[in-house]
């Protein structure tokens, strides 16, 4: 006789604890909304069916609630709600090692990446790699992966002894195994995304995809998560689910188990959207929430700066990473200054702007570094920016370029006017401000390798945003100017 598994999953929380309004002004996710969608999922559920709860990973980093906690106010939340595992996200190592180990060691459940190996090829004993879990009268294995990606996502010192590889291999591998050990069902949790047509289900590309597609092995289900994107798809004859991101959606994927040897889907996933005036919140999660922002509360609600008009982040070009790259140009006293489009993690809505907003456009503290270079040297580093398809994804300060996107790449330059008005000089010597991702990981890394010196500055991101806001004429509008020119034909 089959039973029923449900699978209810989220992925990239970023310590989301509070609902927050999405661009149309619907407010959406919430961790006591979120709760109150998983339980009401649970008891849909009716015998002979089981459910399982599992996260797909970067679980911690992203709001002031969670980050001057180190992430702990999450874990109890999924302690409370009972999480029967985790993926490794890439963003878990952002205060480290220790920090992630101890988190670890608080959480009831595993954070798990089966594809993370010490440079030399052991295995991490600290990190591990699947698990068998049971529910009722259903025996579960679960597979953790990392993303291959982490060394280039995240601080390169966090993960500087550990080496990230193609998971599908490793995966087929434990997969037999936990199949010889009884698992009628086997999952597959991965911090590795795709994005697909509105529907979630078409034109389907990215990481996860090609997991699902090099797999030799049957897996039942893979959850999905790192590109904080709508995916309800089928791949290779395997579910792949991701619900967004922040709570505001959960996955809920049913399979028939104990028919013939793999799991067969009865009928489609869905991926359930958490809208907060359309639920309850559930009333021990709303108050562990409370506990955790009033904890930070005095700090957050600090007035900063009144914002003239609102700046989203849309497209890859926008007034608010032109902002961040002003800000820090400002705070480092550098010629140029620029700064990535993925560490820009929230849009600035106009009004009141708090230390609390601002935490949460940027989050990660990254530290300022000033690197000094000849005129060649950064023009060299500017044709990267502008060197890729479709809209450069980082912002500028401190010059303007015009280039010509047909041309080929490394010679795409038309001009590059410094904020003097003058044309960046081949043999001058400039100053250039950027984050210490950047610098370690990101895109800067090969323009510090050449830099005649890199100083770091000891200013985080959020310090010169708020020092520099702060010292605007108030209201502070937005700085409308492109600076990255495509020439158009």
């Amino acid at each position: 006789s089959s039973s029923r598994l449900r699978i209810i999953a989220t992925n990239d929380f970023h310590g989301a604890l509070e609902p927050r309004p999405d661009a149309a002004g619907v407010v959406r996710g919430g961790a006591a909304y979120m709760a109150t969608a998983i339980e009401t999922a649970v008891r849909a559920c009716a015998p002979p069916c089981e459910t399982i709860l599992l996260d797909a990973g970067d679980m911690f980093q992203g709001t002031p609630a969670s980050n001057l906690a180190f992430g702990r106010p999450v874990v109890e939340l999924y302690n409370r709600l009972g999480y029967a595992a985790a993926a490794l996200g890439n963003h878990e190592f952002d205060w480290g090692t220790d920090t992630l180990r101890a988190l670890m060691r608080q959480a009831h459940f595993g954070i798990f990446a089966a594809n993370v190996r010490y440079a030399d090829g052991r295995d991490v004993e600290w990190i591990p790699n699947d698990t068998l879990v049971r529910r009722g009268a259903l025996t579960v294995g679960i597979i953790g992966v990392a993303d291959v990606q982490t060394p280039r996502t995240t601080l390169a010192a966090s993960v500087a002894e550990l080496r990230f590889d193609d998971p599908a291999p490793i995966v087929d591998s434990i997969a037999r195994v936990l199949r010889g050990r009884g698992a009628q069902a086997v999952i597959v949790i991965a911090h590795e995304g795709a994005f697909c047509d509105r529907d979630g289900a078409t034109n389907c590309h990215g990481e996860i995809v090609d997991l699902a597609n090099a797999l030799t092995e049957p897996v039942d289900a893979i959850v999905s998560g790192h590109t904080h994107s709508f995916v309800d798809a089928v791949v290779h004859g395997t579910p792949v689910v991701q619900a967004r991101r922040s709570g505001q959606a959960i996955d809920i994927l049913d399979l028939d188990v104990g028919v013939g040897s793999r799991a067969t889907l009865p009928h489609a996933a869905t991926v359930r959207d958490v809208v907060s005036d359309s639920l309850a919140p559930s009333p021990g999660v709303d108050s562990l929430v409370r506990r955790a922002v009033a904890a930070v509360a005095e700090r957050m609600d600090r007035p900063v700066a009144t914002i003239a008009a609102a700046m989203p982040k849309k497209g890859e070009q926008y007034a608010l990473g032109n902002l961040l790259a002003d800000a820090q140009r400002w705070a480092v006293r550098s010629d140029v200054a620029v700064m990535n489009n993925g560490g820009i993690r929230a849009p600035l809505r106009a009004g009141a702007a708090t230390y609390g907003t601002l935490f949460e456009i940027q989050p990660f503290a990254n530290v300022l570094d000033r690197l000094t270079v000849t005129g060649s040297e950064l023009r060299s580093y500017l044709e990267r920016v502008v060197g890729g398809t479709g809209e450069p994804r980082s912002h500028v300060s401190g010059v303007v370029v015009r280039y010509d996107p047909t041309r080929p790449v490394g010679s795409r330059i038309l001009s590059a006017v410094m904020a003097d008005g003058k044309e960046l000089t081949p043999s001058a010597v400039y100053t250039i401000g950027m984050n210490d991702f950047m610098v370690s990981t990101g895109e800067g890394v090969a323009l510090a390798r050449a830099a005649r010196k890199v100083e770091t500055t000891s200013v985080s991101d959020l310090d010169a945003l708020t020092r520099y806001l702060s010292s605007r004429p108030q209201p502070v509008a937005p700085p409308d100017s492109v600076r990255l020119i495509a020439r158009t034909p």
